[in-house]
């Protein structure tokens, strides 16, 4: 009895070739549109997190994948669906915490509550800070690099899930890219857009659009780059038009902010939420913006000055660097104030809305209503910038009006009364402290005043530290290095109890926030005889295109140092991961004018700095190998190896539920290889268009004989050569590779591809 020829059954195996490229195709642009929003978001981290968002991109993807083959477990296997997925889950989030630095102390389970109040503790930081950040605090860098990794995740098993929820999965990815680009500028903004909508409309559409549909689809795809090109420019203007900067300012309109910005050294507990105090234009550089100059110290803190004149002198204007005069244009927004923002010393206030008097010398403050939102002034400051070089050769021929910043109150002392004031000699001076009780009358020996005092071991380590320094500068480094010397960054520092707040911060819990810093650096300094002073203002701020930006977190204080022929000059000794301080790796205060003490590690947020630049920072990049090109290849191999490998586990599934695997991978390539599989196909027809080829002929032949014959044998590898051969006969590589995909190669064949052969013997 002879067989008769069965149809190939070619609506079902189209079914499945379609399903497995749409799966295929969905899976490449996910991984693209992923590793992009990635190394986004790696720039929210300076230096910039790259390698670990790419290895976090590689674990979120096969994180994905094993969810995905988790939740495709069937038969007897299938009640273990939930639990493997969440293993899956569970392993890729522990991998993604260690990679973003996590101790593995923290991961082992019974450690998780330290570890869930490490993160809280960063999670509650993160509204105080600017961003990219640029500190070195161990739980917010962990907080940022591993919310990149989860959102990943996230999006990665919805994405690859059995039914995937690709919307859900763009949303995220969406949300990964744009939290990004908001809180770091781009280099290229609108071709950055341009690319990330090409990748998104990939991954939501590219599998489903075919023929006809996929030509329209592209053509509006052009016309909405064409359009988005026009209107970005206009909309992104000096004169939008659609003001939303504007819009978000009404909005707050009833909302104002006042500080009082004397010394406390309380815990801080006022909120912060970005809001944006004022808005600096035309500033050329890295400005520390003053509001106060806290001379005097009273004891216990660090208070503006009484007794003053505005008109007194403050400080000499080198002639040799007009540059460091300028003037610039101040806006303020939320920002309730009777202090003007300046910068250095402020020499004048020009346009002002409101009428401005002198303060003290160098700053200026309104006579009558204080500073509001819409007021705006142009200021022209005195901000030194020198370099090292000319640092260490300003001397110490000090003028005689800084006097008064060598002078320190001292709380009531046993023996010696209260309303104590010691004036201590300048650095390389020879002469001798003086110190004075009540009205001045009493003369007393200030050595004698500071040994009985509670401030004895600061007056001690001040001599020390004079006594080891080579000059002024030399003298700052050395403090501020002492200062940092295992100290760590808190708002809420411990009470100090009977001590005095900056003893108990410099010699018993090393514990505090700027005013503790910029307060115990400034008393030192003093004590050792270099002139210093406390101020209080904002840090440099956000950078808004040629703007500077000052938000409610920028409030800040820090430290001026006077230096003979060049003026008072910023120093800030407060740690890299502060909220103000944290994030400024490009101002003054970390550049040339930056203490590092000799032989001591600078805080992680500093860079090394030229000497005879004046004080620009100088990024050096080392030759050789790109290990981050070749880290971004690895990861492409690696991703394209997992692709292949899921692709053909997929492959083998599907073939396996259709019954008859060799027949149904016969269906899926010759629809992959664009050839008819009308409803009347059938092996013997088959057999007949592929005629001219033995090999290709004999694979066919040997299918039909597995079907419908006895003594059946397996294809070889020939075979499968053979038919690929003709399935890419005249369409050149183009055809070799659709071929490759129709009919991928089996291990048997690389097998015997790799098998050495034997050689005949020549016989002539």
């Amino acid at each position: 009895m002879s067989a008769v020829p069965a149809p190939l059954r070619s609506g079902a195996g189209t079914g499945v070739a379609l399903r497995a490229d749409a799966w295929t195709v969905r899976f490449v642009a996910f991984c693209a549109l992923a590793l992009f929003g990635a190394t986004h978001w790696a720039a929210i981290t300076r230096p910039s997190s790259g390698g670990k968002l790419v290895a976090l991109f590689v674990v979120a993807v096969i994180g994905g994948l094993a969810t995905a083959a988790a939740l495709e477990l069937d038969g007897a296997r299938r009640r273990w669906r939930l639990p493997a997925a969440a293993a899956a889950l569970l392993v890729s989030l522990v991998v993604i915490l260690a990679l973003a630095g996590v101790p593995g102390w923290y991961l082992k389970p019974w450690h998780w509550d330290a570890l869930a109040s490490g993160i809280g503790d960063g999670i509650g930081t993160l509204p105080a800070l600017r961003m990219p950040y640029r500190g070195s605090d161990m739980w917010v860098l962990v907080v940022l690099i591993a919310g990149g990794g989860v959102l990943l995740l996230a999006a990665a098993v919805l994405a690859l899930k059995p039914n995937p929820r690709r919307f859900g999965a763009a949303a995220l990815l969406t949300a990964t890219y744009a939290i990004a680009i908001i809180e770091h500028r781009p280099g290229h903004p609108y071709f950055d857009g341009l690319v990330f909508a090409v990748l998104l409309a990939a991954f939501l559409w590219a599998d489903r659009l075919q023929g006809r549909e996929a030509t329209a689809a592209i053509g509006l795809g052009l016309t909405a780059i064409l359009a988005s090109a026009l209107l970005a420019p206009h909309l992104a203007s000096d004169r939008p038009w659609v003001d939303y900067e504007a819009l978000a300012e009404s909005l707050q309109a009833g909302k104002t902010t006042t500080f009082s910005w004397n010394h406390s050294y309380a815990p801080l507990t006022w909120p912060r939420d970005g809001t944006e105090m004022a808005r600096v234009q035309g500033v050329r550089g890295e400005l520390y913006m003053k509001t106060e100059n806290l001379e005097d110290f009273d004891g216990r803190e660090w208070v503006q000055a009484r007794g003053v004149l505005g008109d007194s002198d403050d400080t000499e204007i080198s002639a040799g660097h007009p540059g460091w005069t300028q003037t610039f244009h101040v806006e303020i927004k939320a920002l309730k104030s009777l202090p003007f923002v300046g910068a250095g010393t402020t020499l004048a206030i020009d346009h002002a809305s409101k009428h401005p008097v002198e303060a003290t010398p160098g700053t200026w403050v309104s006579d009558g209503r204080p500073l509001k939102r819409g007021d705006g002034y142009d200021a022209t400051v005195y901000y030194p910038t020198p370099g090292t070089v000319e640092l260490h050769g300003a001397g110490t021929r000090y003028p005689p009006w800084v006097f008064r910043q060598l002078t320190v109150s001292v709380p009531p002392t046993p023996g010696y009364g209260d309303d104590l004031r010691v004036q201590f000699a300048p650095y390389g001076s020879g002469t001798s402290n003086l110190a004075q009780g009540r009205y001045g009358f009493q003369q007393m020996n200030a050595d004698d005043v500071m040994g009985a005092s509670s401030y004895a071991r600061e007056f001690r380590l001040a001599q020390q530290l004079a006594a080891a320094s080579t000059d002024p500068y030399d003298l700052v480094q050395n403090v501020m290095a002492r200062v940092n010397r295992g100290a760590r960054y808190t708002e809420t520092p411990p009470p100090p109890g009977r001590l005095a707040p900056l003893d108990a911060f410099l010699f018993r819990d090393h514990a505090g926030y700027c005013q503790h810093f910029a307060g115990a650096t400034a008393l030192l300094l003093r004590m050792a005889g270099a002139p210093a002073r406390v101020v209080a203002g904002f840090s440099p701020g956000s950078h808004d295109g040629r703007d500077h930006v000052l938000r409610d977190y920028d409030a800040h204080s820090w430290v001026e140092v006077y230096f003979p022929r060049i003026g008072w000059v910023t120093f800030d000794p407060t740690p890299g991961d502060s909220p103000a301080r944290g994030q400024t790796t490009d101002t003054l205060a970390v550049r040339a004018t930056t203490p590092v003490s000799k032989g001591a590690a600078a805080p992680s947020s500093d860079r090394t700095s030229d000497p005879t630049s004046g004080g620009t920072s100088a990024q050096r990049s080392s030759g050789g190998t790109s290990w981050t090109a070749l880290g971004v290849l690895a990861v492409i191999i690696l991703v394209a190896f997992i692709a292949l490998l899921v692709a053909s586990v997929r492959r083998r599934r599907m073939l396996a539920r259709s019954g008859d695997p060799e027949l149904e991978e016969l269906r899926m390539a010759l629809v992959r290889s664009g050839r008819d599989t009308a409803p009347d196909l059938t092996l013997a027809r088959v057999e007949t268009l592929l005629a001219g080829s033995d090999g290709a002929l004999a694979y066919v032949r040997t299918l039909r004989v597995a079907r419908y014959g006895r003594g059946a044998v397996p294809t070889t590898p020939a075979q499968r050569r053979a038919l690929r051969r003709e399935l890419a006969a005249g369409l050149g590589l183009r055809g070799r590779l659709r071929a490759l995909w129709a009919l991928p190669p089996r291990s048997a064949e690389v097998w015997d591809a790799l098998r050495p052969r034997r050689r005949r013997a020549y016989t002539g």
